[in-house]
């Protein structure tokens, strides 16, 4: 086994997940599940990768991008979380990934970068922001294309319409999901009690579409739907990704400033509607003393005479 540590670059994380990236989530946890000594760097810089795409995976003179060659780099070094799977296993998590791949992939592809509303509200102001000027500018606009060139192209063509695209993509992966699930059935992951490759790969892919704030993702709302799939994925976050104790104050921090703020607002309509019957106490006041002390006098002319009647507080002097 070597000693030097494997240096992973990945995307940033959120949404308490250490990166919000699937292929950068499964190569993580791998790492994790499999003891690897390994330091992640979130650089957000996919232009450092030779395929354009992170992770990258760095360990003595070797360089890794895909997922499939770091896993196996990594059990060539003697780090596999999958040395204890019987040989009917490691078939199934051959067909498992095939699966994902095929039917899971494009689903997520189209609800991350296809959808308009998900694409404008979420995912390209967050790469844009995460992602080093100039790349910013880039990066957004240029995976929008590669995700809808492969997904239109695996899934019918150019002559499909976007509706059937979208359809066809959901059914299959929700179908995914249930075959997912009943494998998964009650064990806590995929093979037992200790996670594989396939917990790995499956995280990755779950995870994102489980925190993130997605809006009427129909993808998201049948993934909640399968609750041994979720548990799945918040047992691999409880037991492997815990929070540090800054990323626990920070959580606590935010707590207390949306619950101020969620307090003003609902303080709001009291504290304007006092200070408007304070002001209107006040000018009323400020009337009275006026007439009362001889500062104010109303006039009333008779039309007829053209006689004025004065009215006049009590404190008026006598003529």
């Amino acid at each position: 086994m070597a000693d030097d540590a494997v240096v992973l670059e990945v995307w940033k994380g959120d949404w308490d997940l250490p990166s919000v990236d699937s292929d950068c989530l499964a190569a993580i946890a791998y790492c994790k599940f499999s003891g690897v000594p390994v330091k992640v760097k979130a650089t957000n810089n996919p232009w450092k990768s030779p395929s354009g795409y992170l992770p990258i995976m760095k360990h003595g003179t070797t360089q890794e991008t895909k997922v499939s060659n770091i896993f196996a780099h990594l059990r060539l070094q003697g780090w596999g979380a999958d040395s204890n799977l019987t040989e009917k296993e490691g078939a199934d998590v051959i067909a498992f990934c095939a699966l994902l791949s095929e039917k899971l992939q494009p689903a997520l592809l189209y609800s991350w970068w296809i959808d308009s509303k998900t694409y404008i509200d979420l995912t390209r102001p967050w790469y844009a922001k995460a992602s080093p000027f100039p790349l910013n500018y880039y990066v957004p606009g240029k995976w929008q294309r590669h995700a809808s060139c492969k997904v239109y192209h695996q899934k019918g063509g150019d002559g499909i319409e976007d509706w059937e695209v979208e359809a066809k993509v959901l059914k299959e992966a929700k179908e995914c999901l249930n075959n997912l699930s009943y494998k998964l059935g009650d064990q806590d992951f995929f093979f037992g009690d200790l996670p594989s490759s396939l917990d790995a790969i499956v995280f990755g892919y779950l995870a994102p579409i489980l925190k993130a704030p997605l809006s009427g993702s129909q993808l998201q709302s049948h993934l909640r739907a399968c609750d041994n799939l979720c548990r799945l994925c918040n047992r691999i976050l409880h037991r492997f990704f815990p929070p540090t104790p800054e990323e626990m104050e920070e959580k606590r921090k935010l707590k207390e400033k949306e619950a101020k703020a969620q307090a003003d607002s609902l303080e709001f309509p009291h504290t304007r509607r006092n200070k408007i019957l304070a002001g209107i106490f006040a000018f009323t006041a400020l009337v009275v003393y006026a007439f009362m002390s001889g500062l104010v006098q109303i006039e009333i002319v008779d039309d007829n005479n053209q006689s004025p009647t004065r009215v006049h507080s009590d404190n008026d002097e006598d003529d």
